[in-house]
């Protein structure tokens, strides 16, 4: 057992009883009504559930913010699967994750100090958040590995995004062009080639028609 001094007590000191048959000073203010002034030595003082529920409070704060990070970082990267730069898009997405993971163990540190647990409607909503960045992270990563494994030589797909840009996608989404042959020269491609593009090495042009 060890002592549990109520919050209108001063901070203990080294040399405090340790003895349950302790009878309190009389000088020593009231406890509140219902207070137990003994309690088991793996139970939580009433400093320590302070404590506690300040980390309670910093993981919850730390948990949304990740959550929001993390959204942010796998909608842009979704956006931006097909264009360059992608480590600033997804760098959302791991800075999120690593805030997740802190607020998670920062919870569960501030149970064992003595923080209330998280209500219904607290765990449902949290529920929610992982979901949320499971199902867009899952899409985003698909997409960027879907953009960057796209064949871009012969027979590949072309769509124009709203910048006129032109990307390679599956031919199996919505696009605007086929590549029809790949030639050293432009004058070189076929009579029906409405446009033409430079490969990735510059030594060859990608004659494009519609489709």
């Amino acid at each position: 057992m060890k002592l549990n001094p109520p919050p209108n007590w001063p901070t203990p000191a080294e040399g405090w009883p340790t003895d349950p048959s302790w009878t309190p000073d009389p000088s020593l203010p009231e406890p509140p009504p219902g207070w137990q002034l003994w309690v088991d030595d793996d139970a939580p003082v009433a400093g320590e559930v302070a404590e506690g529920t300040r980390h309670h409070k910093q993981a919850v704060g730390a948990f949304w913010f990740g959550v929001l990070l993390f959204l942010g970082g796998a909608i842009s990267t979704y956006i931006a699967s097909g264009a360059s730069g992608g480590v600033i898009w997804y760098g959302g997405m791991i800075f999120g994750a690593v805030l997740l993971f802190r607020a998670f163990a920062a919870y569960r540190s501030s149970r064992k100090e003595g923080a209330p647990a998280l209500g219904v409607l607290g765990k449902v909503a949290a529920v929610v958040g992982v979901v949320a960045c499971l199902g867009t992270g899952i899409t985003a990563v698909s997409a960027l590995i879907g953009a960057e494994t796209v064949a871009q030589g012969v027979g590949s797909c072309w769509a124009v995004d709203d910048e006129d840009n032109a990307l390679p996608v599956s031919c199996d989404d919505e696009h605007q062009f086929k590549v029809a042959a790949e030639q050293v020269d432009p004058e070189q491609c076929p009579e029906e080639s409405a446009t033409y593009l430079e490969s990735d090495d510059g030594d060859s042009v990608l004659c494009l028609v519609q489709d």
